[in-house]
């Protein structure tokens, strides 16, 4: 049956019909594709922008430390000065650097240099320059004014021949007495802490940045490779952003500009051809129309879109394709506007951005907040015994919890009309910060606020919080001080103990820290275990007991431990050798870890005093074992009895003990720790002083009942003992 020349002619308009409006689709399709691929590329570049900037900020952080300590330490400027280092001066030195060490944002190693001595020292040791790994770099760079700042990255290594050299970037500061230049200050920070700070910005490793150094290919390479890279206009460093570019915007930008213009061209055949095919047979019509199907086909399978049997299918897979796509993009900005906002509390709380209150207002505004507030209230919330709790956890749980703790104050504050906001400072530390208005008592409010919080969170996880408060502040610019005081409040659960809130009414009772005095008490314990006298367990009981009425924190606690296991180090060394083999075996380790792993000062004593007492039964089970032991001891009681007695001698204890008298001396020295002359002068000299201090004896009664003969000998011995005379000893302690 022959179609009619009415129903040929609507027919003939339709494959018309749909080139046009599918040509005009597309068309729109690259225009939007393209504007995505500008915003997605914008996005990035600011991501990277904030990123660098956070870099330069922790990097000055850096230098203005460095710098400060180099004015203002006196130990680092004596080391400089023309006058000789001992090696007590080089180890409080080397402690300097690694306190120094410490504070700074990145895993990194310091070292100084004196021109004068050709000598280094570092956080590791001391070398001579020759020995030194990086004297090649301060051989290139030494001396040179312009050289002071921060390098590119390049390889370190203490040695010359040590193998794993790493990756750093350092910072030279040189070091000035009047005009003269004496030597310099050199910070390694290791490139790949550094890398990993900056890529943690991200939360996938979709985008990931990279700083270009000498060894990487040209600026305009990089350019061509990846159009995402900022500069630093403080180290001059170049950052790129690798897989930012979607490889589907690489298809669609050098298609787009050509495929314009055949849609174009197309367009205008097919209005063309739309009044040439009026007048012709419907076949050609049918010819047209197939070819566009097999275009639709072909650029489905060019798109990846599969399934397309027709033109309107074609056309809605392709929408269906450019909506997936904007969404993407809107997560990615929803996510960003998340980091920022997260990034700039952060930032306010560690001191690393300083804002005015304006500024901060205007901050807020951006992210859709708005809080005005009249005081600030900080607490910081510490997760306590924090290691039980990344054991007993897995991390997908770990991060519910944390969420369940951020969101419980963020409720929290709601229910008292009140705008909070937190950031997570530390893997097991919060800080939360309270807008306080003047019709509230903000330092009571904040109290407040920290009870109700850490009794929810008791009665509702299993899990305990200690909080610290800090002093409220008047503005934002105050605002790190505040958290700082914070810290240093939360801090003190090691002595005020876990599950509490500390607030500086209680931190103010308490003492601040004698770090001489306890060292002085650790030193006197160790040496009375090596004598073996029981006076140890009470020494350290009773600086242990001083100790929990001063500020010692966590970090004063490692350093107890690591001090006190470097003096029984050392007392161990002069002890058997079995002794020396259980102790690194079984004692040394866990005395280390012990300070780790407490989180309260009781806790610490009781673990501590359990240990030195089972390391004490391991020592005396073994020099009971000992026959030498023994005798020394026996030698030790008839000095204590007989020590008035002017004859006595070594001669005479040997008689008394049926041993010659040099094999007494030997065994004397290895039980005991002390030559048998030092030991004999050591108990007259203590009889001395007690009889000075607590009788009216004249000089030489005193040296008789000390077992002196000739006062002119005991006059001798005790000025050589204590550096000064006996009567001179009886007036300066007696008036004080």
């Amino acid at each position: 049956m022959r179609m009619n020349w009415y129903y040929r002619t609507i027919l003939s308009y339709a494959p018309i019909f749909f080139v046009i409006i599918s040509s005009m689709i597309f068309v729109i399709f690259l225009a939007l594709n393209n504007a995505s691929e500008r915003k997605y590329l914008e996005t990035n570049k600011a991501i990277l922008d904030r990123i660098v900037f956070h870099a330069d900020a922790n990097l000055m952080l850096i230098e203005r430390n460095v710098v400060s300590k180099l004015l203002m330490d006196s130990e680092i400027q004596d080391y400089f000065a023309n006058t000789s280092q001992d090696a007590l001066d080089d180890f409080l030195l080397q402690k300097k650097l690694i306190d120094l060490s410490l504070t700074l944002p990145f895993a990194n190693t310091i070292y100084i240099y004196n021109e004068a001595e050709q000598r280094i020292i570092s956080d590791l040791g001391s070398y001579s320059l020759r020995s030194f790994g990086d004297a090649d770099f301060l051989a290139a760079n030494y001396g040179r004014k312009e050289a002071a700042g921060w390098f590119n990255p390049r390889s370190f290594a203490y040695s010359p021949h040590e193998e794993e050299a790493q990756q750093v970037v350092s910072l030279v500061k040189f070091v000035y007495t009047g005009d003269d230049m004496r030597g310099a200050l050199v910070v390694n920070v290791y490139q790949r802490s550094f890398m990993e700070y900056l890529n943690s910005f991200g939360e996938s490793d979709y985008n990931r940045v990279r700083l270009i150094d000498a060894a990487s290919p040209s600026p305009d390479q990089v350019t061509a490779m990846n159009p995402i890279q900022v500069q630093s206009d403080y180290t001059g460093w170049t950052y790129v952003s690798e897989g930012v570019h979607d490889q589907g915007y690489n298809w669609l930008s050098l298609f787009s500009s050509a495929w314009m213009v055949i849609w174009i061209i197309l367009i205008l055949l097919a209005l063309i051809g739309f009044t040439i095919i009026t007048h012709i047979h419907y076949k050609p019509i049918q010819s047209i129309t197939e070819k566009v199907s097999q275009f639709s086909n072909r650029k489905s399978e060019e798109l990846g879109i599969k399934g397309a049997n027709n033109e309107f299918t074609f056309i809605e897979m392709a929408l269906d394709h450019l909506l997936k796509r904007s969404l993407d993009y809107e997560n990615l900005h929803k996510e960003d506007s998340l980091l920022r906002q997260q990034r700039l509390f952060h930032d306010l709380l560690a001191g690393h951005l300083v804002l005015t209150d304006e500024e901060f207002q205007q901050r807020l505004t951006e992210f859709n907040l708005s809080a005005p507030y009249d005081r600030l209230g900080v607490m910081v919330a510490e997760l306590d015994r924090y290691a039980e709790f990344t054991d007993r956890y897995k991390v997908k749980d770990q991060n519910l919890l944390k969420f369940i703790v951020e969101s419980a104050f963020r409720d929290l504050g709601q229910s008292h009309h009140v705008f909070v906001w937190h950031a997570w400072m530390e893997p097991h530390r919060i800080a939360f910060v309270v807008h306080h208005t003047a019709d509230s008592h903000s330092t009571q409010a904040t109290i407040t606020y920290a009870e109700e919080f850490k009794k929810w969170i008791h009665q509702h996880l299993e899990l305990t919080l200690t909080i610290g408060i800090g002093a409220d502040s008047t503005s934002i610019e105050t605002l790190a001080d505040s958290y700082r005081n914070a810290v240093e409040n939360v801090e003190l659960k090691t002595v005020l103990g876990i599950h509490s809130i500390i607030d500086n009414r209680r931190s103010a009772g308490i003492l601040n820290l004698d770090r001489y005095a306890y060292l002085q008490a650790l030193d006197y314990a160790a040496q009375s275990f090596r004598m073996n006298d029981s006076e140890w367990r009470a020494k350290l009981t009773q600086v242990l007991g001083e100790l929990s009425k001063m500020q010692f924190r966590k970090r004063d606690m490692v350093e107890f431990a690591q001090a006190f296991l470097k003096r029984m180090d050392q007392v161990v060394l002069a002890m058997s050798p079995p002794i020396q083999s259980r102790w690194k075996s079984e004692y040394q380790e866990r005395f280390a870890n012990l300070a780790e792993t407490m989180e309260t000062l009781a806790e610490f004593q009781e673990q501590f005093m359990s240990l030195m007492n089972q390391f004490e039964a391991c020592v005396e089970e073994d020099r009971q074992a000992r026959r030498h032991h023994s005798l020394a001891m026996q030698a030790k009681h008839y000095i204590d009895a007989h020590f008035a007695d002017p004859g006595l001698s070594l001669v005479q204890v040997s008689d008394y003990l049926n041993l010659q008298p040099s094999a007494l001396s030997v065994i004397f020295k290895e039980e005991i720790g002390e030559k048998f002359v030092d030991y004999v002068l050591k108990v007259r000299m203590q009889q001395a002083k007690q009889l000075l201090l607590e009788t009216e004896d004249s000089i030489q009664s005193v040296a008789i009942n000390s077992g002196y003969q000739n006062v002119n000998s005991f006059y001798r011995a005790f000025k050589k003992f204590q550096d000064i005379p006996p009567g001179e000893y009886r007036n300066m302690h007696r008036a004080t």
